[in-house]
């Protein structure tokens, strides 16, 4: 009888031993997660510094945008008939890169990765800034049909 109640306390005990267990290992994966958003974010943001950074330095790209700008670019697609042949196939190039990192931030916003802030101040705000020259140039050809959707919802929406 000894025996027995003391298999009982001893099961009780590992029990609760479990139970701790659990709870600190939920503990911690929830703290992973948070440094793990907070690695992400901080990976958009530098690959977003990255990108400015790389337009102020590149002799070629800032020189095709500030033409495209000086014509009325980028909402008036009419501008593009300034840039000739090479300029326009830096420019599609460079808006393809740009519609490729947004089209993946689509993607984490749907899958609930980026906040609905980031979304509606920076995502939101570009999408609208090049969508008429993506979509005069085709660039959205090549991007996610889900996207492709999302632009063009974007700019029948009021601003």
């Amino acid at each position: 009888m000894n025996t027995d109640k003391l298999n009982k306390w001893l099961s009780l005990l590992a029990n609760i031993g479990v139970v701790i267990g659990l709870a600190l290992l939920i503990f911690e994966i929830r703290q992973n997660s948070e440094l793990v958003r907070a690695q992400i974010h901080q990976a958009r943001s530098d690959a977003y510094v990255s990108a400015r950074q790389e337009l102020a330095d590149s002799e070629h790209i800032i020189v095709v945008w500030q033409k495209l700008e000086a014509a009325g670019g980028p909402r008036n697609v009419s501008a593009l008939s300034t840039l000739d042949p090479l300029e326009t196939h830096r420019l599609y190039r460079y808006l393809q890169a740009r519609a490729g990192d947004y089209d993946n931030l689509f993607y984490q916003h749907r899958q609930g990765y980026l906040d609905e802030e980031f979304y509606e101040s920076r995502v939101k705000v570009s999408v609208k800034y090049f969508a008429p020259l993506w979509l005069e140039l085709g660039v959205l050809d090549n991007m996610t049909p889900s996207f492709k959707n999302e632009v063009e919802r974007l700019t029948t929406e009021g601003n």
